[in-house]
Parts: C-alpha cells; structure tokens; sequence
C-alpha cells in the first residue's frame, strides 16, 4: 500500500472550547482518510490535521468545521 500522507494546520477565527474539540475530534476521526487529529499546544484556535491525501482534499475536510459553525481555513505545512 502506498499512503501519501499530508498535514495541514486548520485555523479557525473562534476559540474552541473543550467540548467543541471532542465533538469536533470524534467527526474527523471518522473520516477514513483522517490519520490523525489534534490541537496545537497552547493554541485553541489551530488544528493539525494528518491525513491520506489519496483518500481526501485538505478543503474536502473542513465541512467538519462548517457543520459545527465554526469559520476555518487551511493554513497548510
């Protein structure tokens, strides 16, 4: 299997609380292509986001944020 992976930064224009990065942890988690997910330390407004870009488009990924109401936007890395 050859997995082409990429990681991009998410900014979002709110602060996530807590239970907003759970909900919106556990929606990306269950994107297939979705390797892994987390917050930048110290940060509540930025994302770091692995995936398989064979699977999935960096901009597919953000309806994620959308459907939470929150404004995001690809930073890249």
């Amino acid at each position: 299997m050859n997995t082409a992976l990429n990681t991009i930064v998410v900014h979002i224009e709110e602060n996530v609380d807590e239970e907003t990065f759970r909900d919106l942890e556990r929606g990306m988690r269950s994107e297939r292509s979705v390797v892994s997910f987390s917050r930048s330390p110290g940060h509540n407004h930025l994302m770091v986001v692995t995936y398989d870009a064979a699977a999935a488009e960096a901009s597919s990924l953000l309806h994620n944020f959308d459907d939470r109401g929150l404004h995001a936007q690809l930073i890249g890395m």
